[in-house]
C-alpha cells in the first residue's frame, strides 16, 4: 500500500514538478505569487521522483533502503521542524525571507517526520 502511495507522489513528481510545486505552495504559503523558486529547483523535482522511483522499484533491499533513508529525514523533521523547512526554503527560493508560511506548517513537518520515523522503525522491526 505505501510503495503504491509513494509511487503515485513520484511519478506525478517526475512528470508534472510544477503542478506537484504550485500544488504544496499554494497550500503552505501564505504568499505564494511572492516566492520565486531558484531555477534548479523543477529540474531538480523531477530527477529526484525518478531516482526515489528507482529506489523504490529496484529491488526489495533498494525499496527498504529509501524507507530507512525517510527515517534519517524524519528525524530531522521531527526534531528541528523550523530549522528543516527553513532551511529548504533557503536552498529552493531566490529570497527565502518573503516567504510566509501558514501556521501549520512547522507543526505538519513535526508530523510528516514522525511518518517518516515510523515507516523506518518498521522496516527495521521487520529484520
Amino acid at each position: 500500500m505505501l510503495r503504491k502511495v509513494l509511487t503515485s507522489i513520484t511519478i506525478v513528481e517526475a512528470l508534472w514538478p510544477e503542478t506537484l510545486i504550485d500544488t504544496a505552495e499554494g497550500i503552505a504559503l501564505d504568499n505564494p505569487d511572492e516566492c520565486e523558486l531558484k531555477s534548479w529547483v523543477v529540474p531538480g523535482a523531477r530527477l529526484e521522483g525518478l531516482v526515489f522511483l528507482v529506489l523504490m522499484w529496484r529491488s526489495n533491499t533498494s525499496y527498504s533502503r529509501f524507507k530507512k533513508f525517510l527515517g534519517v529525514i524524519g528525524i530531522l523533521a521531527l526534531l528541528y521542524p523550523r530549522a528543516y523547512v527553513d532551511y529548504a526554503a533557503e536552498i529552493a527560493y531566490t529570497d527565502a525571507t518573503t516567504c510566509e508560511w501558514k501556521s501549520w506548517v512547522y507543526p505538519g513537518t513535526r508530523l510528516i517526520g514522525l511518518l517518516y520515523v515510523s515507516i523506518a522503525l518498521a522496516e527495521l522491526r521487520k529484520r
